[in-house]
């Protein structure tokens, strides 16, 4: 018989939000083959408020919906401003899907929850777990440092929630770093990556498809992404590779034009880049993969990253990869699918950029593919989630 398995994931694609969470998206409906599963994806609630206000958006979100065959909910909680009720998120959070829980429970009797990040979705879900005694697997995609310095309240409750899980993964050594600075060493903590589609990130039909001056960032447009560095590394650049353009697909995850981008274009404009830099918006998954079948190189220039997913996709389209020393790209990116560099080093991403178009020969996609599917696979990912549930079940 199929586990019956209940996922809490405040980041989850919605009908006002399609790209949020797509990583948690891909492993549901890849779980969702071997498991019998069901979402609880809670949304800020909204008062009915003139539409000029940010989070009137949130009332056009449906409270239920079939998607890709599974069902998801998507209960409203009261949520402050930024951060202005961080500390309560939890508690509003419980209140807004404990009687949903109770009536998904009648029909649907789950074995185990699985959420994803401990707060506020593993405060809840360790809750939950306790009230109808089932384990709680928490699936962390935030670092805890220095967030948690902080947010003493929320750090509590954090750690309580660790110590209560049956199992804690995380997805790379940084990660795992932060979380143990707070929580110390725990049996309870488990390795698992994020995957990558390689069904979609896939070899280009033919390799004449790839533009051998295009370089390629994905991403989100915030400060944290280390784009300004690209942009200035960009400039150094054409001194050396004058037909070099610069490809950025990403913006906000809400829809419009963040100040940050704003910054970026202001920027590129000054350094003379306006020619040389592309700025696509958002893209879906789709629309992404083709990017990165038709690129050189692929650059993550992050200040923190926990995994870098996006590096993973580009190695499973034979796409090598540069980036930075800072956290989960240490983990994925060694000398024979790309190369590392410091943080806000735009000397050394010069160079490293430099050195993969001028020996493109050495990566070969075949070899850049054949590693990202060996180790990164959404099937190979499953498979390791559904061990660990089995073991976790075993011992509850």
């Amino acid at each position: 018989m199929a586990l019956k398995v209940l996922v809490f994931s405040r980041n989850y694609p919605n009908n006002v939000t399609p790209i949020l969470g797509l990583w948690v998206e891909h492993l549901v409906r890849q779980l969702a083959r071997v498991c019998e599963i069901k979402v609880i994806s809670p949304v800020p609630y909204c008062p009915p408020l003139p539409s000029f206000i940010p989070y009137t958006k949130y009332r056009h979100i449906p409270l239920k919906q079939i998607v890709n065959g599974i069902e998801v909910f998507y209960p409203r909680f009261l949520v402050g401003m930024g951060y202005s009720l961080h500390r309560f998120e939890s508690y509003m959070y419980f209140l807004g899907v404990q009687k949903l829980v109770q009536q998904i429970q009648q029909k649907f009797p789950f074995d185990l929850i699985h959420a994803h990040c401990i707060y506020p979705d593993g405060i809840v879900a360790t809750k939950l777990g306790d009230r109808y005694k089932v384990p709680v697997v928490v699936t962390e995609h935030a670092f805890w440092h220095p967030w948690l310095d902080d947010y003493p309240s929320v750090r509590r409750q954090a750690i309580m929630a660790a110590s209560k899980c049956a199992a804690h993964v995380l997805a790379s050594r940084s990660l795992q770093d932060s979380v143990m600075h707070f929580t110390g060493q725990s049996k309870r903590t488990h390795s698992i990556p994020i995957g990558v589609d390689v069904s979609l990130f896939a070899l280009p039909s033919s390799e004449s498809l790839r533009q051998a001056d295009q370089i390629l960032y994905v991403g989100q447009i915030k400060d944290s992404k280390g784009i300004g560095s690209l942009l200035k590394a960009m400039h150094r650049l054409l001194e050396v590779y004058p037909d070099a353009e610069l490809v950025i697909a990403g913006g906000s995850l809400w829809g419009y034009q963040a100040p940050e981008e704003i910054r970026l274009r202001s920027l590129a404009h000054s350094l003379g880049l306006q020619h040389k830099v592309r700025f696509l918006g958002p893209k879906t998954p789709a629309e992404v993969a083709t990017l990165m079948q038709t690129s050189a190189l692929l650059v993550l220039p992050s200040l923190r990253e926990t995994f870098g997913a996006v590096l993973v996709e580009a190695l499973a389209c034979g796409t090598p990869v540069v980036a930075t020393r800072c956290g989960g790209p240490e983990d994925i990116v060694n000398e024979s699918v790309g190369l590392l560099v410091p943080q806000e080093d735009e000397k050394a991403l010069v160079e490293a950029i430099a050195h993969i178009l001028q020996h493109r020969d050495q990566y070969q996609p075949e070899r850049l593919r054949s590693y990202a599917v060996q180790h990164y696979s959404w099937e190979k990912v499953t498979e390791q989630t559904v061990d660990l549930y089995q073991k976790v079940l075993a011992f509850s």
